[in-house]
């Protein structure tokens, strides 16, 4: 009988180690899962505000949440579609990459959030002002990924360089 009971107590044990060790590993690839999509997403971001004014601006009820923290003011749709709006207003040519190499991905698989960070490059031209600026930004975007849709509810960032010059 207590051989027995040993056995299934070693028994249970072993499962629930196996069980804990592929729920980590489920955990594990969940979480790079969220940083590969994080990471896509902070891509075609970049592109999306690489493009035509117009559609970039289409696509802000797209890709932020209701609410978002945005270099460090939180704002609302309408408040976000507003500062988008006066931005592009201001440089309606503009050209974003990452910086190959520095982007970070990390991701808190429990709630489906990421963090992306890298260091962008950029370029932003105003023909009517006669004005190109370029420069390397550090970058961060916060991706919520567990929705229907994946969302950007955090956006920041510092100038590290910046060069501006009039065209003649």
């Amino acid at each position: 009988m207590h051989r027995r009971l040993f056995t299934m107590a070693v028994l249970a044990l072993t499962c629930a180690t196996a069980l804990d060790s592929w729920a980590q590993s489920g955990e594990v690839h969940s979480a790079a899962r969220l940083q590969q999509r994080s990471a896509a997403l902070a891509h075609s971001y970049l592109q999306t505000w690489s493009s035509n004014a117009r559609v970039a601006l289409a696509q802000v009820p797209q890709l932020y949440a209701p609410r978002v923290r945005l270099y460090g003011r939180v704002l609302d749709r309408n408040g976000l579609l507003r500062e988008k709006a006066a931005f592009l207003r201001r440089w309606p040519v503009r050209r974003y990459a990452h910086r190959p190499g520095t982007m970070q991905v990390s991701c808190d698989a429990g709630s489906g959030r990421c963090l992306v960070r890298s260091v962008i490059d950029w370029r932003a031209e105003s023909p009517a002002r006669h004005v190109v600026s370029r420069g390397a930004s550090r970058f961060e975007q916060g991706i919520d990924l567990s929705g229907s849709r994946p969302v950007v509810f955090l956006e920041s960032g510092a100038v590290l360089s910046h060069a501006g010059r009039a065209r003649g």
